[in-house]
């Protein structure tokens, strides 16, 4: 399915030679070379991960540099908004990466995003030049005649975002842990907090399942329902995984290959049922098992057609959400620097010119953890 890569040698941005000028020093200076390489005659290309087709993705040495102002001349939905220039760090692999529509080709795809702000817009009023900031850049957008679409621009050195995509990274961890979490860590918490009730939990006994704990987005989930105060966490996955997930605060682990949830465990004795994995029948089965009260969520499969009128069931997508993030990305910087949630297995940190065996190793479907995309 995955294209031969194109094998020519990345181009690569202004390096700074060896010193020991304080940190803050070099970081001025070697944004200002950026600036003036960016904004020169021999600048305004980079190297990148390009759709230029729906089923033909390829590396490019050589692909434009996107400029401030650039989403809003793009997209009929940004009116009122401040862009700002990252340089990529980081970035990593989910499920909907490995896919993209036919508009507006060739493209940058990736959409989970860390790296150091480099240029913003006169109008931007929280974000200043030398942050270090995370954020998913995968939203779902529109052009001005009302065709949906998604943002992107991720695999490459440099990406523009909006001011309220992007937060500041937790202090704690590095680019490629960074670059890891955006979209899984928003996604479980926006399903377990405005969907889940999280945020009531701590005020009773609360028994949560997790289908697919050992993927990005399980992974994220699991620290994040231990953290609000779940009293009972269970989870699925395969037996070899079961010490994973026990690590990242499951109390109970359901081997997904030889037992099934709805048969091992009773009814009415869940309070929040989380799904990632989307399995034919979940919604119904998870009307049985919810308590009155409870709550279902699923970001990969359908909602019930027998709906119980004493629980709440939904589906969202997290695209659908991205662009605006400050309060959610806020929240997960403050568990992440409490040490409450990491990225605990990375995988690969492959280069750009290897997305196409990170796309292979993703779609197995057995990644514990994420896959990692090193960009610069």
């Amino acid at each position: 399915f995955f294209p031969t890569v194109i094998s020519n040698t990345p181009m690569e941005a202004p390096q700074l030679a060896s010193t020991r000028a304080p940190s803050s020093l070099l970081l001025f200076f070697h944004i200002s070379l950026l600036h003036a390489w960016l904004h020169g005659e021999d600048g305004g290309s980079m190297p990148a991960f390009v759709a230029h087709a729906t089923d033909r993705f390829a590396f490019a040495d050589a692909f434009p540099v996107p400029v401030l102002g650039s989403l809003r001349e793009i997209f009929g939905n940004l009116t009122n908004t401040c862009e700002v220039l990252v340089e990529v760090k980081s970035s990593s692999v989910n499920p909907t990466d490995r896919h993209t529509d036919g508009y507006r080709l060739p493209k940058v795809l990736g959409a989970d995003v860390a790296g150091i702000v480099v240029e913003v817009e006169d109008n931007c009023t929280r974000l200043k030049v030398g942050d270090r900031v995370w954020g998913d850049i995968g939203a779902n957008a529109y052009f001005p005649n009302g065709t949906k679409t998604k943002e992107l621009g991720a695999y490459a050195r440099y990406a523009v975002a909006l001011e309220t995509q992007l937060g500041l990274m937790p202090s704690n961890i590095g680019f490629p842990e960074g670059g890891s979490l955006p979209k899984v860590a928003l996604t479980s918490y926006k399903a377990l907090v405005w969907y889940g009730k999280a945020n009531t939990w701590d005020k009773k006994e609360t028994a949560v399942l997790l289908l697919g704990g050992s993927g990005g987005t399980g992974s994220a989930g699991l620290q994040m329902a231990s953290a609000f105060g779940a009293t009972s966490l269970i989870t699925t996955t395969s037996k070899k995984n079961f010490e994973y997930c026990q690590e990242l605060g499951a109390t109970r682990v359901i081997d997904y290959k030889s037992d099934n949830w709805w048969e091992v465990l009773e009814d009415e004795s869940l309070d929040v049922i989380y799904d990632t994995v989307g399995q034919h029948g979940t919604a119904d089965r998870a009307m049985k098992k919810l308590r009155s009260g409870g709550h279902f969520v699923t970001i990969a499969g359908m909602l019930s057609k027998n709906p119980r009128p004493d629980v709440t069931q939904d589906f969202f997508i997290n695209s659908d959400t991205n662009l605006s993030n400050l309060k959610e990305l806020d929240a997960i910087k403050s568990m992440v620097e409490k040490g409450a949630l990491r990225m605990p297995s990375l995988l690969g940190n492959y280069s750009l010119e290897e997305i196409p065996q990170a796309f292979n190793e993703s779609a197995t479907g057995h990644v514990v953890g994420k896959v990692s995309i090193f960009v610069g």
